[in-house]
Formats: C-alpha cells, structure tokens, sequence
C-alpha cells in the first residue's frame, strides 16, 4: 500500500467488466489449436461453478493460483514444462487489454483525485499489477494511452485486491476499502467507485460511497464523466 500526496478524494475503478474483458488465459482459451485448451476449458468450467465455492476461495487469497492449476489437473505433455500454466497465466495477465476510453475520462481527474484499482480478484493480478508498477512504463516516441494491464498498474496510484485484503466488495466492503481509507485518512464520502455490478455499488453506498455503475460493453463513457463531474460539484 503506497502512501500518496494527499488528495481529499479517490476513485476506485473495478477491472473486469470496467476496464477489460479478457479473461486468464486468454492465448491459449483463443485459438483454435492449442493442445491444452480444451482441458483448460473443463477446468476453469469447474472452479468458476458456483456451487464450487473455489472462484471465491481464490479471489480472497485463501487458495493461491498455483492451488487452483493443480486442482483442475490439466495433463501436460513433454512439450510443457511443470510451471507453463503459471508461467503463461501471469504473461497473460500482463497483456490484458484496456479500455482506452475510460482511460482518457480517468486520466483527466488525476490532479483532482487519486485512481485506485479496485478488484475482487486473484494473486496473480496483483502480482502482475505489482511487477508493473516495479519496472515502469517504458518511454514512447510519443504520447500514448495505456494498452494492456502492464501499461494501466503505472497509470494508476495504487491498487486494492480482494486476494490480499481477504475480502470481497459486496460481502465486506468495509472489509475491502477500509484499511485502505484509514491509511490515507479518508472516508466513504470521499470516494467514488466505478463498477459494473449493482451489488458491489449498493455495498459501497451502504457505506456511504458515491458508485457510478458502468459497464464496458453496453454503456457509454460519457455518462462516468458526467457522473464523476457531478460528483466533484458536490461539497464534501
């Protein structure tokens, strides 16, 4: 958790169904001749099943990435070494594509408020976020909005994951956000949270947050800039 210049607001920006779409990985689950995609498919049918319980498990740290690969027991032929799997999901992880257009709306507020990403989300996003943020962006010839995960984690201030906070927004969104609040000295009612899901927005105005729900694949930026505006007007 990073300690920033102080800044009397944050938006919190949710990833998937916000700022992407792509799942893990995605170079094997997209072509059509990968000689593990279709045992990677079965696998990832099981643990995101919800009677399963193990999605959840995962996303709040109690099981690690490397727990869930051994548990949908993907055969590997001697063409993959034992860590390809882990390997390919973090590689993966880092080339998630961005939505440039949120990205532009967001970059505008940055003297204005801090961005923070806000995920319920697995070990390894945070460790690739991380990593991203360790090595930086590499200089452009010119100016450029950001393009994958790597390129967003040195956009943004700092991030909140459900994997290491051992909660999820709309179970324990005091849980979630609060430490990260406290150690900033800031409150609810300082914060805005962009998310497509309507309960992770009812938890966090329960709280008394301000949410913006939007969704990458229906809804229009436009409306998280009026929303944001709106928002700054307001006193705190």
């Amino acid at each position: 958790m990073r300690q920033l210049v102080p800044r009397r607001r944050v938006v919190f920006v949710d990833w998937h169904g916000v700022l992407s779409r792509d799942p893990f990985w995605i170079s094997i689950l997209e072509s059509t001749t990968h000689p593990l995609r279709a045992q990677l498919e079965s696998g990832l049918a099981r643990i995101f099943a919800r009677e399963s319980g193990v999605a959840d498990e995962w996303m709040k740290g109690v099981l690690s990435s490397d727990q869930v690969i051994a548990t949908m027991d993907i055969r590997l032929d001697g063409r993959f070494r034992d860590d390809f799997l882990g390997r390919r999901l973090d590689l993966d992880c880092a080339r998630m594509k961005v939505d440039a257009d949120l990205f532009d709306a967001l970059r505008t507020i940055k003297a204005r408020a801090s961005v923070v990403l806000a995920t319920d989300n697995m070990d390894c996003f945070a460790r690739t976020f991380d990593r991203a943020r360790a090595r930086g962006r590499r200089p452009a010839p010119e100016p450029s909005l950001p393009e994958t995960l790597a390129d967003w984690a040195v956009f943004c201030d700092d991030i909140i994951c459900s994997s290491d906070v051992g909660a999820l927004k709309a179970d324990d969104p005091v849980g979630f956000f609060g430490r990260w609040l406290d150690a900033h000295d800031l409150t609810f009612s300082e914060a805005a949270l962009i998310d497509d899901r309507a309960d992770n927005c009812a938890a966090f105005a329960g709280q008394g947050g301000t949410p913006i729900q939007y969704k990458m694949t229906t809804d229009d930026v436009s409306g998280v800039t009026a929303s944001l505006n709106e928002w700054f007007a307001r006193p705190l």
